[in-house]
């Protein structure tokens, strides 16, 4: 039986791909970028993401980039090309719109206060600290979790097992007595196997999953737990 249920954090509690999208529209109109012009918009986002995206895996494999600053302003270098100054206000800007939004997943706010009422909480995320901390109190939620590990405050990334143990040391259980739901089959499901605890997959994009991943369960939305648990 479960006494603890573990939750990644982004696209499986909170929607990090809306909020990340927000959160550059906002940028974009404070400094009077791509005002109306919905076919420069569209353009620059994907230019941005293909760079923040190689930016990023360089931050988090010990390369060249070494803080969250550097990955943003060199991506809006990248994509923009303009004064030095102004990649760096944009990157301010956008970090602090993105660390004050919570946009949470379908069934999020709606689930956590049932699953309260049976089990004590966690959270184990791939991510920066300060981004995740400060989502989770923007949408008031950081308290009710006993475990938050964040792989920017431990130095360990799923799918690692050790980071896994953090979070069950938190507990004081071991990992017959937790369930882990996320929405990566890389980082959440492997974790999730290194560590022997049964994994949920949040199946947010109604994947087709292969006969060699073994799950424990598949869900589209997170209110499926309660059926799920027996809630």
């Amino acid at each position: 039986m479960y006494k603890a249920v573990i939750f990644d954090l982004d696209n499986t509690l909170l929607n990090y791909s809306l909020s990340e999208t927000e959160s550059m529209r906002k940028t974009c109109n404070d400094h009077n970028l791509f005002i109306d012009d919905v076919i420069q918009w569209n353009l620059f986002w994907r230019s941005f993401s293909e760079h923040n995206f190689r930016h990023w895996m360089d931050f988090v494999n010990g390369g060249e980039v070494k803080t969250i600053g550097d990955v943003l302003r060199f991506s809006f270098r990248d994509t923009l090309d303009l004064e030095e100054a102004l990649h760096s206000k944009l990157s301010d800007t956008y970090w602090n719109y993105f660390c004050n939004t919570c946009i949470f997943e379908d069934g999020a706010e709606e689930i956590l206060p049932i699953l309260m009422a049976k089990f004590q909480l966690g959270i184990i995320t791939n991510g920066v600290s300060e981004s995740q901390r400060k989502r989770l109190k923007a949408g008031k939620i950081h308290d009710i979790f006993k475990s938050i590990v964040i792989s920017d405050e431990v130095g360990i990334r799923k799918p690692n097992k050790e980071i896994f143990n953090i979070a069950l040391s938190d507990f004081s259980l071991s990992n017959n007595e937790v369930l882990f739901i996320g929405d990566s089959l890389q980082d959440d499901y492997h974790g999730a196997m290194n560590s022997e605890i049964d994994f949920c997959f949040y199946n947010r994009q109604n994947i087709e999953v292969s006969n060699d991943i073994k799950l424990k369960y598949n869900i589209r939305n997170l209110l499926d737990l309660v059926t799920i648990l027996g809630l």
